[in-house]
């Protein structure tokens, strides 16, 4: 028997002391068989956050049985290798260990995609793919959607195994100067407009990831400055639309559907109360009748919020919820790609997500959601964003660390909010009708009533 890379010999009873003294940290991997007298072991080291999903496997038997059928499915709807490698538990395992000291542009072989994005999009996709396949099981059980990431123990893990992730991106390990110069011969990610700081200042991943402009004022001119009837857009992103909010503080959410028209959730209401939290409850009437928006930060964008409106921080805080992925994820044959179907409104109350509440001069109260997606484990607030602050719109608000990300806006409905970014055709897989916009820029205008 090996333990630590040691061979231990003996009979069973040895055997079986040496085995009593092994602890999860000595190995992840654990099989046992028996011929005779003899038992053989074969171990292999793993991270502290793949053994704490083994142990949890290990002690649940359902939801060890429900991963495995995830998994199961995941293999029958890609059973393509090279993008779903994962076909066992042992095999998850194993994936998990390599990401953790990988680049999340190497999770899925690099040479599947031409584009960078596309490639950190794919890898990213993966794991929420292995574990968001609707299971019959828990029909009824979820609120949101009946797959596992959904449920507490495995969300919990997800948030420890997104902290590990970022744990590797904080260290100088990370970043190299070839990526730097890989990314920036990449136009998406705009490092050679002269946009932000010196990228000396860059010494982790994450580091780079939430670079900050040079000159705001210059590369990202504020829409509006002097007429609080302009909506600032909150970060460069893609909106989404807007949903009306009714007078009992629901909005609805229609079929959402594949990419072949495949309806994969059902239409549905979600409330304004829910999106807040316990703790913005107390605001929820606020927003009855008024209108939702939401806009999505890519990998490549550039990863701060800023304030759409001036006015008085009445309320920041952090709801603690999933780590999901912020959406549904499919996988699309015909273009051999995993897709996130994040368009919709409502999926935003079930991930984890930071509120500012702020009391404008004449249009109500608006709350910003700065919501983190899939990898994303934590949201910042910046520095002076605390209640009884003064924010002027265009300020900054916070940032976000790797990841995809979404801003989230509730109006009241005395506000009369219109979305003006102009629509625009696109083959992006986040577009939603609208033209990217930068931040800072004209995102909406206030119509309705002064005071």
């Amino acid at each position: 028997m090996r333990k630590n890379g040691r061979l231990i010999s003996g009979d069973s009873r040895q055997q079986q002391e040496v085995l009593q003294n092994i602890t999860a940290a000595d190995c992840v991997r654990l099989r046992v068989w028996s011929e005779e007298r003899s038992i053989s072991v074969i171990m292999k080291n793993h991270a502290e956050v793949t053994l704490e999903l083994m142990e949890l496997m290990d002690r649940d038997g359902r939801l060890k049985r429900l991963v495995e059928k995830s998994i199961a499915l995941a293999e029958k709807e890609n059973p393509d290798h090279g993008t779903n490698p994962v076909r066992s538990l042992d095999e998850f395992y194993d994936y998990i260990d390599f990401t953790l000291t990988a680049m999340p542009w190497t999770f899925l072989p690099e040479e599947r995609y031409e584009r960078f994005v596309t490639k950190v999009d794919q890898s990213c996709l993966y794991i929420y793919f292995l574990l968001d396949r609707p299971l019959k099981e828990l029909e009824g059980e979820l609120e949101f959607r009946p797959s596992v990431q959904f449920l507490e123990p495995i969300y919990v893990w997800l948030r420890h195994y997104n902290n590990a992730l970022k744990q590797f991106l904080d260290t100088e390990e990370s970043w190299k100067p070839e990526y730097y110069e890989m990314l920036y011969k990449d136009p998406s990610w705009h490092l050679d407009q002269g946009w932000f700081e010196d990228p000396s200042n860059w010494h982790t991943f994450n580091q780079f990831f939430s670079r900050r402009l040079k000159n705001a004022d210059e590369s990202r001119p504020l829409a509006g400055a002097k007429d609080d009837s302009v909506v600032a857009a909150p970060g460069d992103s893609l909106p989404q639309g807007t949903w009306e909010i009714d007078e009992k503080g629901r909005f609805f959410s229609p079929d959402v559907t594949d990419e072949h028209g495949v309806v994969i959730k059902t239409s549905t209401f979600y409330s304004v109360e829910k999106l807040l939290g316990e703790a913005g409850a107390p605001y929820a009437k606020h927003f009855y009748g008024g209108t939702l928006t939401h806009t999505f930060f890519n990998f490549d964008d550039y990863h701060r919020a800023h304030c759409p409106v001036s006015g008085t921080v009445i309320a920041t805080y952090v709801i603690k919820n999933p780590n999901a992925v912020g959406g549904i994820t499919t996988w699309e044959p015909d273009r051999q790609m995993y897709v996130l179907e994040s368009c919709f409104a409502g999926w935003q109350a079930y991930e984890t997500r930071g509120c500012v509440l702020i009391e404008t001069d004449k249009y109500g109260l608006v709350a910003v959601f700065t919501v983190g997606q899939g990898q994303v484990s934590s949201v910042h607030f910046a520095e002076g964003v605390v209640p009884g602050a003064k924010i002027k719109k265009g300020d900054e608000l916070g940032y976000f660390l790797f990841g995809g990300s979404d801003c989230a806006m509730l109006f009241e409905k005395k506000a009369g909010f219109e979305l003006t970014c102009p629509p625009a055709p696109s083959d992006d897989t986040y577009a939603n009708g609208y033209a990217k916009v930068l931040c800072r820029a004209q995102y909406g205008v206030f119509h309705g009533e002064q005071g």
